[in-house]
């Protein structure tokens, strides 16, 4: 090893080859074939001169793009969020020059823990997550380009998936409190009743308190973005100690989640994106 590039950021040509090891590692993963990835990180070592933990760590770190980007990545290498803004252009550059709809596609299998539901966890601090390498402006640029919360919309099937998922914890969560009344009463309003109620599903605290769950789910991780309508906002204005927004996130990596109490604005920073236009003609 090359003991004078330790605490040195990586070249163009070391990071080409971490990225290109990385996306292999998934090629054969995806045709269900054996990945031997000690012999992987041997392979980089040899071209790049760094140790064997400077090369995990940068493998993790294509992790965190992927992960930035909504994308599933590989089991062992979870994400370290303070990468350099080089190997965020490197990652970009494999999506558009190879088949992005293989990793960027509808896949809607969410990966659950052991007893088959969410991890719940508390939602994100304020404080940021550690990217000071990372630099916001190139960061943003590839999120807009690939953008994962529009994507993520789209994907009427994950939608679906994710709703479905917290329908079934409400009625177990119900149920191992003794409340399998309340766990019948679950219902999937946007299922059974459309679309324009303002939130997804009507649910219950063991208590009997109501709860009006309106389901957010994305591949990404906890700060991905994504769409709220005015109605939602508006429900969520109306009946602050009911509604909730259920956050369901990493749901093709780990599925976890968390809720977010109104006012909304105090958890979110919310852009204006669309706006409803009139024609509007001068006066006589």
């Amino acid at each position: 090893m090359d003991a004078g590039k330790k605490g040195k950021d990586w070249s163009n040509d070391e990071i080409s080859v971490v990225v290109a090891a990385y996306f292999l590692m998934m090629a054969e993963k995806s045709a269900g074939r054996p990945i031997n990835q000690e012999q992987h990180h041997r392979e980089i070592q040899a071209v790049t001169g760094r140790t064997n933990g400077a090369v995990q760590y940068k493998l993790c770190n294509v992790s965190a793009v992927l992960d930035d980007l909504g994308v599933p990545w590989m089991k062992g290498y979870t994400p370290y969020n303070n990468y350099q803004d080089a190997l965020a252009k490197a990652v970009e550059q494999h999506l558009i020059q190879t088949a992005p709809e293989k990793l960027l596609g509808p896949s809607i299998a969410p990966v659950l823990a052991p007893d088959g539901l969410p991890i719940v966890v508390a939602p994100p601090s304020a404080a940021g997550d550690g990217r000071s390498k990372t630099s916001e402006t190139v960061r943003r640029r590839l999120i807009a380009k690939f953008d994962p919360a529009a994507r993520d919309f789209r994907n009427r099937l994950l939608g679906k998936a994710g709703e479905e998922l917290v329908v079934y914890t409400e009625r177990r969560r119900l149920q191992a409190f003794g409340r399998h009344d309340l766990a019948k009463d679950v219902r999937w309003v946007s299922d059974l009743d459309g679309d324009g109620a303002g939130y997804d599903i009507r649910s219950f605290e063991p208590d009997g308190q109501l709860r009006l769950l309106e389901v957010k789910t994305t591949c990404g991780n906890e700060r991905t973005p994504f769409w709220i309508t005015r109605r939602e906002c508006e429900v969520a204005a109306e009946q602050p100690e009911a509604y909730r927004i259920r956050r369901l996130f990493h749901f093709r990596n780990q599925v976890s989640t968390f809720d977010i109490a109104p006012p909304l604005d105090n958890a979110l920073r919310m852009t204006p994106t669309t706006f409803l236009a009139m024609p509007s003609y001068p006066a006589d």
